[in-house]
């Protein structure tokens, strides 16, 4: 009996050293990789190319069409930052974001002597967002909202008899915008997007200093962007 009592007693000392000894890895394991959450602020840096399609419509001083309208396509990099917050809900996460980019995205047309120019040097947005998490690692989302840009617009005469100096419009404008894209977890702070965006600032009519007419333009604008974002 007492043998057995010193056996019992030893095993039961052993279990206790082994669960004793595993305890501090286990510790290690939670503190090194908490469960992964998309709850929070963020903020990060973004960057991609844009391009677009503009239509240019004539209009004689009385408000009649011409009959002349164009269309073109410019294009161009950006750059740019983000800031906004996630809250999520079992699988869902909702959230709002708002950026701003810096670029050039530029184009036109030549006819004749004639020389039309478009031209974009940044837009912002303030957007909602609306995701989807399929593992832990990996949001996938759609965002919309309201856009905001100044769009740039010169035309210019450059023929040998009666070349003039360029005319410039330069408008202001509100749009709306909206896109997918998706987000993986580099780490529990840091992630990686990739976001296709579609943007519309709408209809404008502005008549040019010193032109006999005003001109229609409908931009409208498509964009592959990626980002990296710090979650705190």
């Amino acid at each position: 009996m007492k043998r057995t009592l010193i056996c019992l007693a030893a095993l039961a000392c052993s279990a206790a050293a082994a669960a004793a000894t595993d305890l501090p890895v286990k510790a290690a394991r939670s503190i090194a990789a908490p469960p992964l959450g998309w709850t929070g602020f963020y903020a990060g840096v973004q960057g991609g190319y844009q391009w677009s399609q503009d239509r240019t419509v004539e209009f004689a001083l009385g408000g009649l069409p011409t009959g002349f309208t164009h269309r073109f396509h410019p294009g161009g990099g950006f750059g740019g930052v983000h800031v906004g917050y996630n809250h999520q809900i079992d699988r869902f996460v909702v959230g709002i974001e708002g950026d701003a980019e810096g670029g050039r995205v530029d184009g036109g047309f030549t006819l004749g002597p004639f020389r039309y120019d478009a031209r974009k040097d940044w837009e912002a947005s303030i957007r909602g967002r609306l995701g989807y998490t399929p593992t832990e690692r990996l949001l996938l989302y759609v965002t919309g909202g309201v856009a905001f840009t100044e769009l740039r617009y010169r035309w210019a005469d450059n023929s040998a008899l009666f070349a003039t100096a360029p005319v410039d419009a330069n408008i202001s404008k509100t749009g709306w915008t909206a896109g997918v894209g998706g987000e993986a977890a580099l780490t529990n702070r840091i992630s990686a997007r990739l976001e296709y965006r579609y943007s519309d600032f709408g209809t404008t009519r502005f008549l040019w200093p010193d032109v006999a007419g005003s001109y229609e333009q409908h931009p409208r604008f498509q964009s592959v962007r990626g980002g990296v974002s710090f979650r705190f």
